[in-house]
């Protein structure tokens, strides 16, 4: 009898010691691939960032009460997407809003007149009144200065670099481009230009820089393209007489985008100057370019908001299709996939082949609109909204 006892204990210390490995053994492999999920869905993570990105994915876990979203239009400086979640630059803070309308990683700001970069989870917040500005990722600041100039222009590279251009004290601008962890790696003094936009490429190994200045009378742009690894030297310029140039954009490894007031304008591996598009009578009203380095720009005919049309530019810089409208456009937005135009009371969106795939009539007074793929979302005077991308939703009958 007592030898069948120890055997019986045997079997069940046996079976508990079992139940526990087992146990663990499950739970790390919960907890790996919880962590491989949100690699996945937040992407191109760096050994710097890891952290961050993965706690930003466990603290968008969860629901929150759903669109809309209550907030003020005139708090609203910037809107971002990055993987179906909404990041928003307000008057006193960055925050994000999952597909839920959760509100998380809110990081509170003292600036007076901020603007924000971002490429995925990774962003650049300036204060163009100061020389304040910090470099964020996911849930995580990982960098705040504050420089003696006020800054202008600002860039951050999907490696994570990043870059500012801030008034000179012997010349008219100066353009800095940093590495991640945040050393000098390249310095530019623009004698008599302004900078205006700066983006820098996909390999983190060049920058790009609109720079514009009143010649003769009119304005004039140009864009220089500087390898961040020579110093004193750039490796190609081009010049846009009569063109204020207002964004430019990497795209498609060494390409490089150029909009500008008046043209459209595409470089080749950084290097060979396409011809230009360029917009006539026409006159830009309201453009967005996507991350993956399409573009939608409105243009009003002849100078009248009233009649106005739609054009969209693939990453590759090929026209893909134009739409006239008979009244105002008040916004645009591409997520490369699908573009939605906003009008008084109605957002129509369209495939990248131009065909119209929905129509959203909205009640509230508009503001923007801001596309990701399945769902278009409307910032109104007062919330913000969710819709299907695809199909027709008449709002104007609910509130009947």
């Amino acid at each position: 009898m007592k030898n069948s006892g120890d055997v019986k204990k045997k079997k069940l210390t046996v079976s508990v010691r079992t139940k526990k490995i087992l146990t663990a053994v499950l739970a790390a492999a919960v907890v790996i691939l919880i962590v491989m999920t949100a690699a996945q869905k937040l992407g191109n993570m760096t050994v710097t960032t890891f952290t961050a990105d993965v706690k930003a994915y466990f603290m968008s876990l969860g629901s929150g009460d759903g669109y809309p979203y209550s907030i003020s239009a005139d708090t609203v400086r910037n809107i971002r997407v990055n993987k179906s979640n909404l990041t928003l630059l307000l008057d006193d803070k960055t925050t994000v809003l999952t597909s839920s309308a959760k509100e998380i990683m809110p990081k509170s700001h003292t600036y007076s007149n901020p603007i924000m970069k971002a490429k995925g989870s990774k962003m650049i917040v300036c204060d163009l009144d100061s020389g304040k500005f910090r470099v964020q990722s996911g849930a995580e600041i990982l960098r705040e200065e504050n420089h003696k100039n006020n800054i202008m222009a600002a860039a951050i590279g999907s490696k994570g670099n990043y870059a500012v251009a801030e008034y000179g004290d012997n010349a008219q601008s100066v353009l800095l481009v940093y590495s991640k962890k945040g050393k000098e790696k390249f310095k530019w003094d623009f004698k008599d230009e302004r900078v205006i936009d700066i983006d820098l490429s996909s390999n983190g190994k060049y920058a790009a820089v609109a720079a514009v200045k009143a010649q003769d009378g009119e304005m004039s742009s140009k864009l220089y393209v500087f390898n961040i690894n020579k110093a004193d030297e750039y490796i190609a310029c081009f010049d846009y007489p009569g063109t204020t140039l207002l964004r430019v954009n990497y795209v498609k490894g060494n390409n490089i985008a150029a909009l500008g007031d008046n043209l459209k304008s595409y470089i080749k591996n950084n290097s060979k100057r396409q011809d230009d598009i360029k917009f006539g009578s026409d006159k830009l009203y309201k453009y967005c370019v996507a991350s993956n380095g399409s573009s939608a720009l409105v243009l009003s005919k002849y100078g009248s908001t009233s009649l106005s049309s739609l054009t969209f530019f693939n990453s590759s810089d090929k026209e893909k299709f134009t739409v006239d409208f008979d009244k105002e456009a008040k916004w645009v937005d591409t997520d490369g996939k699908y573009i939605a135009v906003l009008f008084d009371s109605e957002v129509r969106t369209y495939n990248k082949r131009g065909k119209q795939v929905g129509t959203i009539y909205f009640t509230g007074e508009p503001q923007r609109v801001t596309v990701d793929s399945g769902r278009t979302y409307v910032l109104t005077s007062v919330n913000i909204k969710s819709y299907k991308t695809r199909g027709t939703t008449d709002e104007r009958q609910v509130s009947e």
